[in-house]
């Protein structure tokens, strides 16, 4: 029987070991299996509470459906029934300018039209702006082939005001990064291959949108009539939050061994084999050792036995963000209810990356009567305000809501969640690190690693990750 040992009880971890269940019953493999977590609560980022009528999300709220790995996961542990999607009736997004909100009208897509009449609908360019933004079908291909930055992608073929007041919200909204540091390729691959394939975004917007006939948002990044800004069309989230999800994986992993509030403190490699050692002195032996952190903390934990790997782990960067969940009366609140959220450029001077209203977005979120908002804090560009003590920090995001909302009322209830160096930040050149990384994990046999720092860090992209890492380590123990 193979021991496998995985440092880490987030989503990729758990799913790492869901998955390794699952094929070690398909294949007849026997694995004893350990999943350790520091934490006094498995999920990581995933953090549901359930208060006073209201469900209150720390971190993500919804997966996007597009992928079918999140999707095809919440089915295979019985959750396919309590799956939701967006409330068609609001969707929509706003962006902040000069203190009001202005809504992003329809057949926009992120960062580009789907159509020139989008494009003279936009209020929140000048008539320079938007000129500017029509003339990028005219935009020359960039002829160098290697990665760019989303900001420099943006500047180039729709202008620096597009930039300014458009893309870095949008995407301080998404990653909470600098976009004049992120990375194309590995954010944003899409708009990278529009332009080589129709030397323009928006006539590969177009294109599309008339290869789909309009009948499917699934075969085109265009909006579904109705809706503006990201593709809410295509989230789905679970019923009673996404806790859900942490929670029935628990429930499926008969055999295996769950340590929460268990610290891992070193690890050492002898052969083919892993100890490691924990807070309390215990150690574990592994056959098979799967660090499913954040790269950082894994980098620590390699660096006394794979040098060279925990200083390309190092390489990769992280932001801080914190969530901040106000249910309000419904009275107290009307402009609450206009839309799905806003985000916040940060030429505005102001202090949210942007609010969520949760209740508009999800039905079942709040009680009747009542509406619950979610502000993000912190990030690339607004690091000090994570270090806000709660009381701080809850103040500020009132201040916020009531120059941005009109809501003075004191809230019915309240939520303060951080996450610390939770968010990779995949600036330029991140897809050759992250190459370069896997070529170094293979000189060390059976250590494999899993987490949002390498190839995407939406909920799909990291059960894909996990499985597919799963499926590695089946490979290694199965006899030949």
């Amino acid at each position: 029987m193979k021991r496998v040992v995985i440092i880490g009880g987030g989503i990729s971890g758990l799913a790492v070991a869901h998955r390794l269940t699952e094929l070690s019953h398909e294949r007849q493999v026997p694995l004893d299996i350990t999943v350790l977590e520091s934490q006094s609560r498995f999920g990581g980022v995933i953090e549901t509470v359930e208060r006073e009528g209201f469900i209150l999300e720390g971190g993500p709220d919804a997966f996007l459906a597009q992928t079918p790995w999140a999707r095809d996961l919440c089915r295979r542990v019985g959750l396919e029934h309590e799956l939701i999607e967006t409330q068609r009736e609001s969707r929509r997004s706003f962006i902040v300018q000069r203190g009001k909100l202005l809504p992003v009208p329809e057949g926009f897509y992120l960062i580009a039209p789907s159509s020139l009449s989008a494009v003279f609908q936009l209020p929140f360019l000048s008539w320079r702006g938007r000129i500017r933004m029509a003339c990028e079908p005219f935009v020359p291909v960039r002829a160098e082939e290697q990665d760019e930055s989303v900001g420099s992608f943006i500047s180039r073929r729709f202008g620096q005001e597009t930039l300014t007041r458009i893309g870095q919200p949008m995407i301080a909204g998404i990653y909470t990064a600098d976009p004049d540091r992120l990375s194309l390729q590995a954010t944003m691959p899409t708009f990278h291959e529009m332009e080589r394939q129709h030397g323009s975004v928006i006539r590969a917007l177009r294109a599309r949108a008339r290869a789909s006939n309009g009948r499917s948002v699934s075969t085109s990044p265009a909006q579904q009539g109705g809706t503006s800004g990201p593709r809410y069309g295509l989230f789905l989230s679970l019923r009673r939050g996404m806790g859900s999800l942490v929670e029935a994986l628990l429930r499926q992993m008969h055999g295996v061994a769950l340590h929460h509030s268990s610290p891992v403190t070193r690890i050492a490699s002898s052969g083919c084999a892993w100890t490691v050692t924990l807070h309390d002195g215990r150690t574990l032996r592994a056959d098979r050792l799967c660090l499913a952190l954040p790269a950082d903390k894994a980098a620590s934990l390699l660096e006394p036995c794979a040098r060279d790997l925990a200083r390309q782990l190092a390489e990769i960067p992280y932001e801080s963000v914190a969530t901040v969940n106000l249910g309000f009366r419904q009275a107290d609140a009307p402009q609450a209810l206009a839309g799905f959220g806003f985000v916040i450029p940060a030429s505005e001077g102001r202090r949210l990356v942007g609010c969520t209203c949760s209740s508009v977005k999800f039905s079942g979120r709040a009680p009747q009567g009542m509406v619950l908002v979610r502000a993000f804090v912190g990030g690339a560009l607004h690091r000090e305000l994570f270090h806000l003590d709660d009381a701080a920090m809850t103040q500020m995001v009132r201040e916020e809501l009531r120059d941005l909302l009109g809501i003075r009322a004191d809230p019915v209830t309240l939520a303060v969640h951080r996450y610390p160096h939770a968010m990779p930040q995949y600036h330029v050149g991140h897809l050759a690190r992250v190459a370069a990384i896997e070529e170094t994990v293979r000189r060390y046999p059976g250590l494999h690693l899993a987490g949002n720092g390498f190839r995407g860090l939406g909920l799909p992209d990291c059960i894909r990750q996990a499985e597919q890492t799963a499926a590695d380590m089946i490979a290694s123990a199965t006899p030949v």
